[in-house]
């Protein structure tokens, strides 16, 4: 007998998580990839990594469960493309912030009146080099990373 089931993490996750990082920061690059990729830097001088690493299951109900997702969101900033007479840390914190408001706004989230998640929980690691967070050899690139855990009920 063939299994049914929704891909959760597609479906209610990581679509959902695209499209509200997309209609906030449209048009920088977002992208889906578990390692930097200069080459998306490049264009606009931004760029917004994120992935999933991991998922764990919370409880167990008779028709489902809940579980914890593990998310990676990196916002990288290339240090040569802006040049508005702000001082860089005035540019960059204030681009930072403003995604962590965005997540820290959207702790609970529905959209075109479906549930996708609840209890989004965020930590932030400091502003640093590519080189310092990726290993990559580029002084000139900034980054943040924020770690993100997202919880969803999913239902059978």
């Amino acid at each position: 007998m063939a299994v049914t089931y929704t891909n959760n993490l597609k479906t209610n996750i990581s679509d959902p998580l695209e499209a509200l990082l997309f209609t906030e920061f449209s048009p920088v690059d977002i992208a889906l990839e578990p390692i930097f990729q200069a080459s998306r830097i490049s264009t606009r001088g931004e760029y917004i990594r994120y992935y999933f690493l991991g998922s764990s299951e919370v409880e167990k109900h008779s028709d489902g469960e809940t579980r914890d997702y593990e998310i990676e969101i990196v916002y990288y900033f290339d240090t040569r493309v802006f040049r508005t007479g702000k001082a860089f840390d005035e540019v960059y914190s204030d681009r930072s912030e403003r995604l962590k408001a965005l997540l820290e706004q959207n702790r609970a989230y529905s959209s075109s009146g479906t549930y996708r998640w609840h209890n989004l929980i965020l930590s932030t690691d400091p502003i640093q080099t590519v080189e310092e967070l990726e290993e990559v050899e580029d002084e000139l690139t900034m980054a943040q990373r924020y770690q993100v855990t997202i919880t969803r009920s999913n239902f059978w």
